[in-house]
């Protein structure tokens, strides 16, 4: 009779994914449900299926299996208890639940109970006592017994439960990557809470990072005193400012949100946030919490076969599982971009005028010229128009605006004729790092010089005024989140990474950035293949062999949106639209692609508008000798079909074109 491996063989996937879909235990798309529907009759597994559900439930002696929680009210117990139930229930075997509520002579009481009777198979406890004496009267009788996440001080016993220490260090380098150095830690403490795995967990993510840690953040309560962890939370965020907290458990993810809620606290444009806990609420308030999980599935299937296996005796005396938790990335965490020498980046809203600066800038009658890398786009005029909103304002007129189409030998040319107009400042987006630096460094001599989104290699810090830039950094996590979360639900996921060559600051760090977050948060996603470009149209070319050596790949990354639509170009010619696509940037033709949900399926883009705004204000400020804020940083935005109309009015100030509202509204209808 076929296995289940014969129908994953056939239908050209996991077991996994046949068992996720046979239990309806995880979201398996409609395409992948097909085939597994097609294998199982192809392979005759459906014989197998009928035969297992015309089963009756075992009787008499041996028949049941006995389930002991501390209560319901637990949502990581109920979920993984109904996961126990439905592998036993499999193989016959009635479930009976009992509830100790944490209470050690309750839990006796049950023992004593469950020793008794002839009826019990076996037992999967979440013990209270961590005592042998405990659990002697089962195991004289020789009852197969399993522990379910919480360890006992004595071996031989069968345990399953959960990583804390790695969950916590999986939140807390992930708060790391994103720049965060100031981490409240909260925790309870109390003997289930693995008080101490947490914390060298925590400890074990700075000192990997040669981060000093700021023992004033590591906040320990008593589990019975949450009158004072909300205390605690409201001196730590009113006297010390940390960028994020990182929750312990879910009772102090709760307790920590309402103090949060109660204080006002924006999240994550205040302070970022990092839960802990199963709770559905988590996943649907404003926004969502990123949140470190137990894997509900695999501790239930875990406890079920290993009782199983002691009671068709095929196990080890011992066995001691530790379970990965899952870190569920959302939106409740901001990351924190740094400047190209190390600097924290400063807001566009800090940079501020008094009535006595305006005046100042008026009566000078200031000059500027402007040096764009590449032109023709949305994203140069929106950029330009904020430019000129903010020097209009302040009487600095614009003298010459060039195009270098992303030559940096026509860009420095370009400079020169710049120079010898003599303005009193230059803002320019260097076309590459190494041949425009000699002429910048050469500029910086004469006039101000403010840079939009990089600093050329070999700059120095007093060379320039400002850099402004979109915080480069949240913009490649955006886009990474996106894409590792469209492919969550697949067991083992392909993709491509098309990034950019040449060594630009912004572009580099993206990239770099999307990189590693794919690599540490998404297990379920390899990348198969890496390229660069140097210039844009080679994507064509990258793409299209990269497909073709590797058939299997089923999403990309590329580095913004004017390579990928070359890539698309290629994908077409291949007849690969199937392949999901990740970028950056926002304009009409990538836009189209996202309104059809066709290949593109979600970016991260820049602010040019609001960018423009800022290196206005920025290069006002250098031209009256204020230009202490090196970095200042705009937020990205993160786009999807779903909020492409909002999104588009947002960053381009109008609606979308016509043909854009067209299909998205035609779809939504």
């Amino acid at each position: 009779m076929a296995t289940i491996k014969d129908v994953a063989n056939e239908a050209g996937v996991s077991i996994a994914t046949v068992s996720h879909y046979l239990n309806n235990t995880r979201y398996v798309s409609p395409d992948l449900a097909d085939k597994v529907q097609t294998a199982i009759q192809k392979t005759g597994y459906f014989e197998k299926i009928q035969k297992k559900q015309q089963n009756n439930y075992k009787v008499g002696k041996y028949s049941e299996i006995a389930i002991v929680i501390p209560s319901f009210k637990s949502t990581l117990y109920s979920k993984v208890g109904a996961v126990i139930v439905n592998e036993l229930e499999k193989e016959g075997y009635q479930t009976i639940t009992y509830f100790h509520n944490d209470d050690i002579s309750k839990e006796s009481n049950i023992i004593t109970n469950l020793s008794q009777k002839k009826s019990i198979a076996g037992v999967i406890i979440v013990p209270v006592s961590r005592e042998k004496k405990q659990f002697k009267k089962i195991i004289q009788k020789n009852i197969p017994l399993v522990f379910l996440n919480r360890q006992v001080d004595f071996t031989g016993q069968n345990v399953i439960f959960t990583d804390s220490k790695e969950a916590i260090y999986k939140g807390s380098t992930h708060l790391l990557n994103a720049g965060h150095e100031e981490i409240a830690f909260i925790i309870e403490e109390d003997q289930f809470s693995n008080t101490k795995e947490k914390i060298e967990g925590f400890k074990l993510a700075f000192k990997e990072y040669n981060i000093p840690l700021n023992n004033e953040l590591m906040i320990i309560v008593d589990k019975s005193n949450m009158k004072e962890l909300e205390r605690k939370i409201t001196h730590v965020w009113t006297q010390i400012k940390p960028t994020t907290f990182l929750a312990g458990s879910n009772s102090v993810t709760l307790i920590l949100m309402k103090v949060m809620s109660r204080l006002g606290v924006n999240i994550p444009d205040e302070v970022s946030v990092i839960g802990y806990g199963d709770e559905e609420w988590t996943e649907i308030i404003t926004p969502p919490l990123t949140n470190i999980k137990h894997n509900i599935n695999k501790l239930g299937i875990q406890s079920a076969n290993v009782l199983l296996d002691n009671i068709n005796q095929l196990a080890d005396i011992e066995t001691k599982l530790q379970i990965p938790m899952n870190l569920s990335i959302h939106r409740s965490t901001q990351v924190i971009g740094k400047g190209p020498f190390g600097e924290k980046p400063v807001s566009p809203e800090e940079l501020t005028f008094s009535s006595k600066d305006a005046e100042l800038l008026k009566s000078n009658n200031f000059r500027v010229a402007i040096s764009f890398h590449f032109g023709g786009t949305a994203w140069t005029r929106l950029y330009e128009d904020g430019i000129r909103h903010i020097l209009t304002k302040y009487g600095v007129s614009i003298v010459s605006i060039t195009d270098a189409h992303f030559d940096p030998e026509l860009q420095v040319a370009q400079l020169e004729g710049l120079r010898i107009q003599k303005p009193d400042a230059i803002i320019a987006i260097p076309a590459d790092d190494e041949l425009t630096a000699k002429q910048f460094k050469s500029i910086a001599q004469e006039t101000k010089l403010i840079f939009m989104s990089h600093v050329p290699e070999g700059i120095e810090k007093n060379e320039y005024s400002a850099c402004v830039s979109v915080n480069e950094r949240e913009s490649g996590y955006n886009t990474a989140v996106l894409l590792g979360n469209y492919f969550k639900e697949e067991d083992s996921v392909r993709i491509g990474f098309i990034g950019h060559g040449a060594p630009f600051y912004g572009t580099h760090l993206r990239d770099a950035v999307a990189k590693d977050l794919i690599k540490s948060n998404f297990p379920n996603i390899s990348i198969a293949d890496e390229q660069y470009f140097y210039k844009i149209e080679r994507t064509y070319e990258i793409c299209k062999k990269m497909i073709t050596d590797n058939p299997d790949i089923k999403g990309l990354y590329i580095s913004w949106d004017h390579p990928a639509l070359r890539a698309i170009e290629a994908l077409k010619e291949l007849g690969r639209e199937d392949i999901a696509i990740f970028t950056f940037d926002l304009d009409n033709e990538i836009a189209t692609y996202l309104a059809k949900d066709h290949m593109v399926k979600g970016l991260s883009t820049q602010r040019p508008y609001e960018q423009g705004l800022a290196v206005g204000l920025a290069t006002a400020k250098a031209l009256i000798n204020k230009d202490k804020d090196k970095y200042i940083a705009v937020q990205p935005y993160t786009v999807e079909a779903q909020n492409l109309l909002k999104a588009w009015k947002d960053i381009m100030s109008e609606p979308a074109p016509s043909e854009i509202e067209e299909i998205v509204k035609g779809k939504i209808t």
